[in-house]
């Protein structure tokens, strides 16, 4: 019971932020793009290169292709969900809320809780490897779902992770150091970032009515897209265990942590940002986190 009460502790700020941003949608004081413009735009990209120019050569090679194969591969078990089950009518949405990971917002405050500061580093190296994927083909997924293919892919290129992601890099080749006064800043971007990501979760979902839900079908699509990355994480850990063997036990560990994070807060971020199904979006968001606050701590629990 000590971990789930460090862990809600810990969260407990950043979900109430939820509320906070029903409220602020629902009284029209805020609009959404003075939240998830500065995210997308500037607090996300400072956070990447900062955590890449951190990063062991090691982890930056493996835990991205980790989990980069994992977001992929969750487009499969997501396309027979879509064939299987019809409420949800849009199969882009449902393949994007199957391969995004909450890899910052949700998985910075638990990460920091559960293993410490300097595991965030390691966090951040698991969300390139997802970013590059919901950055490019997630985000073509979440615009195809307002815009034709042709128009979905000149989308991708106003979302900056790639050229941030391609400076970072370049900056690690050069091996750039940033000075010392950037790592505090750095530290409250995070808390900034997970906040954030929580508000546009509660204005997202001010229009939906619970009572009418398909719970049923709702707790289908969560339990096999739980089970499928599960499934498919440790397929892949097996992999790079036996092939390379380059990652720490702890590392192993967070790694592990991520098939049961919920669907990342991006999907609500980048459906607000296109205006297409952000209802929809946020409900998907939400339920998810709620699974996920009973499975990352019970997954923790093994650990110890």
């Amino acid at each position: 019971m000590e971990i789930f009460t460090k862990l809600y502790s810990s969260l407990l700020p950043y979900l109430l932020c939820i509320p906070i941003g029903y409220f602020l949608k629902e009284k029209k004081l805020i609009p959404k793009w003075i939240i998830h413009k500065p995210l997308l735009f500037v607090f996300m990209p400072i956070l990447v290169v900062d955590h890449v120019l951190e990063a062991s050569v090691a982890k930056l090679t493996i835990l991205p292709i980790i989990s980069f194969g994992l977001a992929f591969l969750m487009v499969f078990p997501a396309t027979w969900i879509y064939k299987h089950f019809h409420e949800l009518e849009n199969k882009n949405l449902l393949r994007s809320s199957f391969s995004f990971f909450n890899v910052a917002f949700f998985g910075i405050p638990t990460v920091q809780a559960l293993f410490g500061k300097e595991a965030v580093t390691t966090l951040i190296c698991i969300y390139i490897g997802t970013a590059l994927y919901g950055n490019i083909i997630g985000y073509i997924q979440v615009a195809k779902s307002k815009f034709g293919t042709k128009k979905s892919i000149i989308e991708v290129f106003k979302v900056p992770f790639i050229y941030v992601f391609i400076l970072a890099v370049i900056l690690k080749i050069m091996q750039y150091e940033p000075p010392e006064f950037v790592s505090p800043v750095v530290d409250t971007l995070g808390i900034i970032v997970s906040v954030a990501g929580m508000l546009i979760i509660g204005m997202n979902i001010t229009n939906i009515n619970f009572k009418k839900l398909n719970w049923n079908y709702y707790s289908k699509v969560l339990g096999i897209r739980a089970i499928s990355a599960v499934v498919i994480t440790a397929a892949l850990m097996a992999a790079e265990y036996f092939l390379v063997d380059g990652l720490s036990a702890e590392e192993r560990q967070v790694m592990a942590l991520i098939p049961l994070f919920p669907i990342a807060a991006n999907l609500t971020v980048f459906a607000s940002f296109l205006e297409s199904k952000e209802k929809e979006s946020a409900l998907l968001v939400l339920l998810s986190m709620a699974l996920s606050l009973i499975l990352v701590p019970l997954l923790a629990m093994f650990f110890n």
